[in-house]
């Protein structure tokens, strides 16, 4: 367990608002919604954003999301290819919108 790990009380925010919205839909009959990890799970937090910050984690989100249109619509091979981490926010947002259009 991290013990040392720091998280941001925006990211922490973030979560519960997550957990709450996922309790929340859940109890509609036939719904289901997944709940991110509660921000207590350090070990999971500290290696999914290890700054702890919320913009890593919205960082590591948009490079995810684009990984995964990119591999559904061409090839988990090209999605390879593209260097993600490299490409501004902006850059990867219209790569999105062209994979998804």
């Amino acid at each position: 367990m991290q013990e040392d790990y720091i998280m941001s009380g925006a990211l922490y925010d973030h979560i519960m608002k997550q957990r709450r919205e996922a309790e929340e839909f859940s109890k509609q009959p036939g719904c289901f919604m997944g709940m991110m990890p509660h921000p207590s799970e350090t070990k999971y937090w500290s290696q999914r954003v290890p700054t702890g910050t919320l913009i890593e984690y919205k960082r590591i989100e948009l490079e995810e999301t684009a990984y995964y249109i990119t591999a559904d619509k061409t090839s988990k091979s090209y999605a390879r290819t593209l260097d993600f981490e490299a490409w501004s926010d902006e850059k990867i947002e219209a790569h999105i919108e062209r994979m998804c259009a």
